[in-house]
């Protein structure tokens, strides 16, 4: 499959949630969450796209266990290789079936995403020349401000061609990706080969084993070692206290979004003392937590969702937060309690943070500003 394929990111304007990242975000990687062009070829697992943004070009190949990146505005190709001997290689794609029963697959659909969202079949279109399906998925949580979810899938080869996502209530989509132009002839695999353009500073990166299996390993012992469950089962708020006693709750909560669960990751003190020892990578990928832990408090549904997390915080490590705030031209400042805040509101969704004593509390969700605030506003 491969083709022209166009993207639109209005949900921060001109802002892209990679400039948090300085000068170490790629322009061209940024260019994608913004807007721009380009052409996609995929085939048997492997996939090239190249894009051309309005931060600059950018090109990504990944073919088995290798991935290159190549950025225009600085010359650069970024080489990510799996570890040795990890087998993380990327499973052969199945081949589009034309005897598909979309009925079967839309049912298959449903019953995955039910109670959290519908889908339905809403119409037919033209996209890039072909005749297509639309179906779309529309939340059931009644307090989220997430509309809809709108997939062209293509009528004969079963494969989508657009999405795009729609805020509730607007009629114009806020991200949209999709093909101009479309072809399922064989795609030549010199295509998916990569080398550096002359004069490119050229960077090696190891990927990590698959899907986190280090880190999921490492939680696994601590939870062996303390006498619980090996998988994350969710706390309850008086179980969660007693693992992060910082930990500040809601005294209100709006309608329909009532809490689940509560989440506290281990520290890299407390997984030396459960399981001996830790490996390099597991330490690595830990070394961010600290001498405290970080809580998680879930409240809602589906995509009515809020999640509270909350950390032990220093006036230092406030002032480099606040410092990778100040890259996001779509931040704004507010209060919370009467503490200065930080927020990010989209037509979709919103985020506020803020230092409460020596908590440092981020509150996020797929909700109206109003019942995020309610939220952050009766933490004690």
């Amino acid at each position: 499959m491969s083709g022209d394929v166009a993207w639109s990111n209005d949900l921060l304007g001109s802002s892209s949630l990679l400039s948090l990242g300085g000068n170490q975000t790629p322009a061209g990687l940024s260019s994608l969450l913004t807007g721009g062009s380009g052409r996609v070829w995929a085939q048997n697992g492997k996939a090239r796209l190249e894009s051309q943004g309005q931060n600059g070009d950018f090109v990504a190949v990944a073919n088995g266990a290798t991935i290159w990146t190549w950025d225009s505005m600085t010359n650069t190709a970024t080489r990510y290789s799996s570890p040795s001997g990890s087998g993380a290689t990327a499973p052969p794609a199945p081949a589009p079936q034309a005897s598909l029963d979309p009925a079967t697959a839309i049912a298959a659909l449903v019953q995955k995403l039910a109670p959290n969202a519908t889908l339905s079949v809403s119409g037919q279109a033209v996209v890039a020349g072909r005749q297509t399906y639309t179906l779309t998925l529309t939340p059931t949580s009644p307090v989220t401000t997430f509309g809809s979810v709108r997939v062209a899938i293509d009528g004969q080869r079963w494969v989508p061609l657009r999405v795009q996502v729609f805020a509730k209530g607007d009629g114009s989509a806020v991200m949209s990706a999709g093909f101009k132009t479309v072809s399922f002839s064989a795609i030549s695999d010199s295509l998916f080969s990569f080398s550096p353009p002359s004069g490119a500073t050229v960077i090696h990166k190891q990927l990590g084993t698959a899907q986190g299996a280090p880190l999921k390993g490492m939680a696994g012992k601590v939870g062996a070692a303390e006498g619980g469950a090996t998988h994350h089962a969710p706390l309850t708020l008086t179980q969660a206290k007693a693992q992060a006693p910082f930990l500040l709750t809601p005294s209100s909560t709006p309608a329909g979004v009532a809490f689940r669960g509560a989440f506290v990751t281990p520290t890299v003190a407390k997984a030396q003392a459960a399981i001996g020892s830790l490996t390099a990578q597991q330490a690595r990928m830990i070394a961010v937590l600290g001498k405290h832990p970080t809580a998680a408090l879930d409240y809602g549904t589906g995509f009515g969702t809020v999640l509270v997390v909350e950390s032990k915080t220093t006036a230092g490590q406030d002032a480099q937060v606040q410092q990778q705030l100040g890259r996001l031209s779509t931040i704004g400042k507010t209060t919370v309690n009467g503490m200065p805040a930080t927020r990010l509101q989209t037509s979709l969704g919103s985020v506020v943070t803020f230092r409460q004593g020596d908590v440092r509390v981020i509150v996020a969700g797929f909700v109206p500003w109003s019942d995020l605030t309610q939220i952050a506003g009766s933490l004690q």
